[in-house]
């Protein structure tokens, strides 16, 4: 009688075959099996290695490895410690393999939203765009421009990760950010901080890593920052002094700067430089000590911790520096909340126009150049959206009286649709949610786009209108129709599109109001610049960019294929910052420098134990130790 099962021939520590039910069993249970045939009680003393594999993982079934009739397994005996450490080997193999994995998604992700569109946000997907440091926008090369936005996006992705933890994942973003810097011409770089302060930002990451090897080799990087820091702010700060009235919020960089320089020098075997750097490091670092007594007084002006201690910081430790800065800063802060605002209702007030015949929004430059010279909005705005936002194109429509005259028809026509049915630019599948609760169709219309297609605050706009917004009957004949169909099998055209939709808009619940995101400010850091008329080469300054959020993506026409949702949204995240720091041009110089004060304290110890000591060398004896906390 033919056995049941598969043979799998065996070689090594037990030879012949050895019979199991089918590949699909574990490799946990042909080991227990091989163990049972060698007589063995310990089975994680059993080791198996088909086609050049450790069969390391007990949970993986067989065909997993690629286990077949054909293959022969080589077994072995060996110690549980010993099958732990290939575990181990094996597992640190696969994580480095899904973060490579992750770091290819990233970076294409990045590119695709670097390439994407101008920066003036005309489409449905995330965008970048780059300003200096008054918050104009900058004109560059669509070499530079894409270049530049992968850099930085990239840099704030890095930090973001490093501030997680994760220190590996953040010096591969680093790497990257600093490959993308490499595709933008010099002339560009030079006078701003953002390249110097990621080269600081991955020394940093490799002393965080313990990474004692890749630290003998950063001196380079840390002098190209020097040099490029000189240029942006000045051999002695005299440019930073000037743009910010005393100011001097970039103090903590040179902390960290010194230190670094101190640590590399120490592992080079060059005391007396690295003595001279963590010297300076200690010593501006006890300048942005603050006073507890300050901090209490502006505390009882109302002011919060963590702006005060900007403010001190910033300012020297002066109190009424510092009490000018806050009320400096908070006057800025009102006029980008003024700016968001015009921002917003510019978002909203766009949709009603429809897109162009390539899926973009209506441009507000080219249609405030039409209103001023006198044309009525609506016109001018639909004589663009038909021109594809070429403004002479509009321009020569509106000029000439027969077009002009069929385009009012047109809009009269859409006018009347409109009176009869509701705004026709709103998205139809919230439409169709709202006619679902039983409001009137007309109704759903109007109160979406009052709410600017908000379902929460159209259904605030239909509770206004009481029982006039209401449709029972079409409510209860639709739910019947739902029902007799089997649910969403039945579905018609209007609710397939619904629930088509539903996908793309889960994304977005979570997030901020489209409008209000696509507002914000300054995503990204910023330094010293110029006056905002210098817009090509804003120097002694930081490029920061504006990030123009997502909308529903579902219903754009750019037909561009294989976008990542998942790492356009991390990257995304970490240009806006944690409780929308993206917005503040100053974040990035608010530099938890504690961590550092305790590095400088590290290095001097072990530079004087190494002094000290006949046996001791620069550039090994602390090796264990690098790092700090």
């Amino acid at each position: 009688m033919e056995q049941e099962g598969v043979s799998i021939k065996v070689a090594g520590a037990l030879k012949g075959a050895v019979r199991v039910a089918s590949f699909d069993i574990s490799a946990g249970e042909l080991r227990a099996e091989v163990a049972r045939l060698l007589g063995v009680s310990d089975v994680s003393s059993v080791k198996m290695i088909a086609g050049g594999r450790n069969l390391l993982d007990d949970a993986k079934p067989l065909r997993a490895y690629n286990v077949t009739a054909s293959s022969r397994l080589l077994v072995t005996r060996g110690t549980a410690a010993h099958s732990a450490e290939l575990a181990g080997a094996e597992a640190a193999a696969g994580a480095e393999e899904a973060r490579a994995a992750k770091l290819e998604r990233l970076k294409a992700a990045a590119d695709r939203m670097a390439a994407r569109g101008d920066g003036r946000g005309l489409t449905d997907r995330y965008e970048f765009s780059l300003e200096n440091q008054a918050g104009t926008a900058l004109s560059l090369s669509d070499g530079d421009r894409r270049g530049l936005v992968l850099g930085l996006a990239l840099h704030d992705k890095g930090k973001a990760s490093m501030e997680a933890g994760e220190l590996q994942a953040a010096l591969g973003e680093l790497l990257l950010a600093e490959e993308s810097f490499g595709l933008v011409s010099p002339s560009v770089l030079e006078g701003v901080d953002n390249l110097a302060m990621l080269l600081l930002d991955i020394v940093w990451c490799c002393y965080k890593l313990r990474d004692v090897s890749r630290l003998g080799v950063c001196s380079e990087r840390l002098a190209q920052a020097r040099r490029m820091l000189a240029k942006a702010h000045g051999p002695h700060q005299e440019r930073l002094r000037l743009l910010h009235g005393g100011f001097s919020p970039e103090q903590a960089i040179y902390v960290r700067l010194e230190l670094l320089e101190g640590v590399v020098a120490f592992h080079s075997g060059e005391a007396s430089a690295a003595a001279a750097h963590l010297a300076a490091a200690q010593a501006r670092w006890q300048r942005l000590q603050l006073s507890p007594g300050a901090l209490l007084a502006l505390a009882e002006m109302g002011y919060a911790e963590q702006e005060a201690q900007r403010a001190l910081r910033f300012s020297g430790g002066d109190l009424a520096a510092a009490v000018d800065f806050l009320t400096e800063q908070r006057q800025r802060e009102q006029e980008r909340r003024a700016e968001r605002r015009k921002q917003r209702d510019w978002l909203r007030e766009r949709e009603a126009y429809g897109k162009t015949p390539s899926g973009k929004f209506v441009d507000q430059q080219p249609l405030q150049q039409l209103l001023q010279l006198g044309y009525e909005k609506g016109l001018a705005a639909e004589a663009l959206r038909a021109a594809d936002n070429d403004g002479q194109a509009a321009l020569d429509v509106l000029g000439d009286p027969v077009r002009r005259g069929a385009l009012q028809l047109a809009l009269i026509a859409q006018q009347m649709l409109e009176e009869e049915q509701g705004p026709q630019s709103v998205k139809a599948s919230r439409v169709w949610r709202l006619t679902a609760m039983g409001f009137k169709e007309k109704a759903a219309r109007i109160a979406l786009k009052a709410a600017g297609n908000s379902i929460e605050g159209a259904l605030e706009q239909l509770q206004a209108m009481g029982e006039d917004a209401c449709d029972p009957e079409a409510a209860v004949a639709r739910g019947e129709a739902a029902a007799a169909a089997g649910g969403d099998a039945g579905a018609g055209p209007s609710q397939q599109q619904a629930a088509g939709d539903d996908a793309a808009e889960a994304m977005q619940e979570d997030q901020p109001d489209a409008a209000a995101a696509a507002a914000q400010a300054a995503q990204g850091v910023e330094a010293a610049g110029v006056p905002a008329q210098e817009e090509a080469a804003p120097e002694g300054g930081r490029r920061r960019r504006r990030r123009s959020d997502r909308r529903d993506s579902s219903s754009s026409s750019s037909g561009e294929e294989g976008v990542d949702r998942e790492m356009e949204g991390e990257l995304v995240n970490a240009v806006r910052g944690k409780q929308g720091k993206g917005e503040d041009p100053l974040s990035a110089y608010d530099m938890d420098v504690s961590e550092d004060g305790e590095a400088i304290q590290l290095y001097l110890s072990l530079l004087a134990s190494a002094n000290g000591s006949s046996r001791a060398s620069g550039s090994s004896a602390p090796a264990a130790s690098a790092g700090g906390s």
